[in-house]
C-alpha cells in the first residue's frame, strides 16, 4: 500500500495524524501523535496534494473544532462542481419531462395530424374509386389510374403512422425510460456529491479546540505521496 493511499483512506477528515497515527512513522517522520507536558499536539495534514492557497488563522492562533486553518489551490475542483451541478439540473429536468409525458399542446398536435392524415386519405381513396369506374384506355390511362392508387395507399399509410404517434402520446413514458432518467438523474446527484467531498478535503480544520502551529506557507506543494504535516494543534 502507498502513502498517497493510506492518506486516501483517511477519508474525508483533514486530521492526518489523528486519524492515522502510523502515517508520519511510515515517511520516516516523527510520531503522528506526541503527547506534551502542555497537552496532546497533533500533527495535521490532508488526505489531497495541492498548492496551498491561503492561511487563515495566524500562527500561536487559537482555533476551535471545525474553524478552518488553510486551504489549497482548487480552482479546478470548484470548475468541476459546477460542471456537475448543471449536468443534474439538466438530468433533472429530463427526469421530469419523462415522468410527465407529453404536454396537452402536444397532444393537440398530435390529434390535429392525425386529422389532416385522415382527410387525405379519405379523399385519395375517393379519386381512386371514381378513376376505378372509368373505362381504361377510353376516359384514363392505366399510368394515371396506377398513380391515384399508389396516391390512395401513401396516405393511408400515413393516417396510420399519425394514429400510433397519438396513441404513443397517449400512452405516456415507458416504465424503463422513467427507470433509465430517474437513475441518470440518481447518478449525477452522486457526482456532485463526491466533487464537493473532494472540494471540502482542500481545506485543513481543526479536529478540537486549541492552539495552532503553522508549518506550511503559502504556494508551498503538498503531497500524500510524502506525508508531511500542515499544521500543529494543541489541544486545550
Amino acid at each position: 500500500m502507498t502513502h498517497a493511499s493510506i492518506g486516501r483512506d483517511c477519508g474525508k477528515a483533514a486530521i492526518v495524524a489523528l486519524l492515522c497515527p502510523g502515517l508520519a512513522a511510515i515517511a520516516g517522520g516523527p510520531p503522528a501523535v506526541a503527547q506534551t507536558t502542555s497537552g496532546k499536539t497533533l500533527q495535521l495534514g490532508i488526505p489531497v496534494s495541492g498548492v496551498v492557497q491561503k492561511l487563515l488563522v495566524r500562527d500561536g492562533a487559537h482555533v476551535m473544532a471545525g474553524d478552518i486553518i488553510l486551504q489549497l489551490d482548487c480552482r479546478l475542483l470548484e470548475a468541476d462542481i459546477k460542471s456537475r451541478e448543471a449536468n443534474l439540473a439538466a438530468a433533472t429536468a429530463a427526469s421530469e419531462r419523462v415522468r410527465n409525458g407529453a404536454r396537452p399542446d402536444e397532444i393537440a398536435i398530435g390529434q390535429a395530424n392525425v386529422g389532416v392524415a385522415q382527410a387525405r386519405a379519405e379523399e385519395a381513396e375517393a379519386a381512386y374509386s371514381r378513376l376505378s369506374a372509368l373505362t381504361e384506355g377510353v376516359s384514363i390511362t392505366r399510368a394515371q389510374l396506377l398513380q391515384t392508387r399508389r396516391d390512395a395507399r401513401v396516405t393511408a399509410a400515413q393516417l396510420e403512422d399519425a394514429r400510433k404517434r397519438l396513441a404513443l402520446l397517449l400512452a405516456g413514458s415507458r416504465a424503463e425510460d422513467i427507470r433509465e432518467a430517474d437513475a441518470k438523474r440518481a447518478a449525477a446527484a452522486a457526482e456532485l456529491e463526491a466533487s464537493r467531498i473532494n472540494l471540502d478535503q482542500c481545506s485543513l480544520h481543526a479536529p478540537v479546540d486549541g492552539t495552532v502551529k503553522l508549518i506550511a506557507t503559502p504556494g508551498q506543494y503538498f503531497s500524500v505521496s510524502v506525508p508531511a504535516p500542515l499544521a500543529q494543534l494543541t489541544a486545550d
